[in-house]
Order: C-alpha cells, then structure tokens, then sequence
C-alpha cells in the first residue's frame, strides 16, 4: 500500500471518529480495523496519539483556511457571511459530524499543550476573517454589527460552532440557518 495514502486514510478516519465521539472516544485499535491495518503501521506514521492529533488539526486548519479564502473576496459582507456559513452547513449537517475543532474543544482537559495551542491557533484564524467581514459589512452598511468587532467576531463563531452541535442533536439544519438573522439581522435574500 503506498505510505501517502495509508497515512492519509489513518488522518480522514481519525478525524472522523474525533468529529463523532471525540478525541476519547476512539484507539489505534478501531483506526485499524476500519482501514484494514495493524496498530503497529499507525504507531510507524504516528507514534503516539498526540502525534495524529496534531497532523489531525493542522491538515483541517489548512483545509478551512482554504475553505475561507476560496469564498470570493469581490462579494458583499453579507453574502461573504452566507457562503461561510453555508460552507459550514453543508460540511456538517445530515452527517453525525460537528467542527473537529469544537470536538477537541470539548475534550480540552485531555488534549496536550501542541494541540491546545493548535486549536486555538484554528479558533482564532475564524474569527480574524470573521472580524474582517463584519468590519466590511459595518462600513458598506451591508450588516448591523452590534459592539466591538473583534467581540461580535469571537461571538458569532461561538454561536456557529453551538449550532452545529444543535443541528446534530436535533437534525435539523434550519438551526444553523437562523444563525446570521439572529446575530446580525441578516435576513436570506429575496
């Protein structure tokens, strides 16, 4: 099998048993049986569980920034704030997944310093776009923006990451939909 691909399969599937039962909730023993490998072939590409924990976050991290940078910068605030949420909407909802990052959140008093440091490194990296976006908004009159930015910011990422949560436990994705009416006033376009 080759190495890239064995790493990356033991990377998805990590990530995926994080998003759904949290960093605790899964051992070297169910990554390999759902690939197909011994635990032995984990521990050569990830010694230990920080180790993937770590590769975990940084390939996400890398993977939303993308995800940000990709929504077109040409756009209003108020519609750079709805493909962002959508972004998120349609990663998330109908799967048994939320943000890997608020998975992790969850689990903080387990998690080790590199990876704390990480997460908040992702954390911050939302909410620095998601300021940009309201300060746009703000001087386009394209958004009402209650307060300091960076606090709407932080905020509006916070209430991101708990609907998502709600969105899994009741299955209903309008939970992440009322998101942008209820903090920005921002209504869906006619």
């Amino acid at each position: 099998m080759n190495t890239e691909t064995t790493r990356t399969q033991i990377m998805q599937h990590a990530q995926r048993l994080i998003q759904e039962r949290g960093y605790n909730g899964f051992s070297y023993r169910d990554l390999a049986a759902l690939i197909g490998i011994k635990t032995s072939s984990i521990h050569y590409y990830f010694p230990q569980k920080e180790d993937l924990l770590l590769a975990v976050v940084q390939h996400y991290r890398s993977r939303w920034q993308a995800a940000m940078q990709g929504i077109d910068a040409g756009l209003s605030a108020d519609a750079k704030l709805r493909d962002y949420v959508d972004v998120h909407r349609r990663a998330f909802c109908g799967t048994e997944r939320i943000c890997l990052a608020a998975a992790l959140a969850a689990d903080l008093a387990s998690l080790p310093a590199s990876v704390r440091q990480a997460l908040q490194d992702f954390y911050r990296a939302n909410e620095d776009w998601l300021a940009q976006v309201l300060d746009q908004g703000a001087r386009e009159g394209s958004l009402r923006v209650p307060g300091d930015l960076r606090t709407a910011a932080r905020a509006m990422f916070a209430a991101l990451q708990g609907s998502l949560v709600s969105a899994r436990l009741f299955q209903n994705s309008d939970r992440v939909e009322d998101l942008l009416p209820a903090t920005v006033g921002l209504r869906e376009p006619a």
